[in-house]
């Protein structure tokens, strides 16, 4: 649409100039009052233009790095041990909590599967400008009372794990004004909690990359 007007307003300038230089019956006020519509039409054609131009290659740059991310963790998305997938304006990356904590902790197990899987993440965020929220969830399960002095709830426990997540990421070269680490605790399971391998499949950290405005 943007094309057309500033195309008829074009076609009527080039009519106009040729009035004004043969006969002089077109006021230059009309003609310059059409040369501003027409300089106004051709820079919100740019703009538009840029914008579009900008968001496509927004989306190739997102494609690029999920494609990235799959070959990185390929083994693990293979296994279903980590789940990735695509997200209109960004990229989540799901890591069950068991493969990195034991039970009731909150800092990351050295040697476990999940602070390697972190370390790799790591590496690959270092070099990007992404926005990185971490997320913890837990199942629905009561703390015991031991736990429940260091975390009174699920919301304090799933929060300390995503802040050691976060924190590792951290020290391993991500930059710490690009992370946030929040909580769920047990209020957005992605299956039932009435068995055990539907609340270990809700025990998990959720990294969700988005690009910085």
């Amino acid at each position: 649409m943007m094309k057309n007007s500033s195309a008829r307003i074009a076609a009527v300038l080039t009519l106009c100039s040729g009035l004004v230089l043969s006969t002089g019956c077109v006021k230059k006020s009309e003609y310059e009052a059409l040369q501003a519509q027409y300089n106004d039409a051709l820079a919100k054609e740019g703009k538009l233009t840029g914008t579009i131009e900008k968001q496509a290659a927004e989306i190739n740059a997102l494609e690029s790095d999920f494609d990235a991310l799959a070959d990185i963790f390929a083994k693990e998305i293979e296994n279903q041990e980590i789940q990735l997938e695509q997200l209109v304006d960004g990229i989540e990356l799901e890591i069950p909590s068991d493969v990195m904590y034991k039970s009731g902790a909150a800092t990351p197990t050295v040697g476990s599967d999940g602070l390697e899987y972190a370390q790799r993440l790591a590496k690959f965020l270092a070099d990007t400008d992404y926005l990185v929220s971490v997320v913890g969830h837990t199942d629905n399960q009561k703390m015991s009372r031991t736990l429940a002095k260091k975390y009174p709830s699920n919301w304090e426990l799933a929060g300390a794990r995503a802040a050691g997540v976060a924190r590792y990421l951290v020290d391993n070269g991500v930059d710490p004004a690009q992370v946030v680490a929040s909580s769920r605790g047990k209020y957005d399971p992605v299956a039932p909690n009435n068995t055990p391998e539907g609340r270990a499949q809700n025990r998990r950290i959720q990294v969700i990359l988005r690009s910085l405005p």
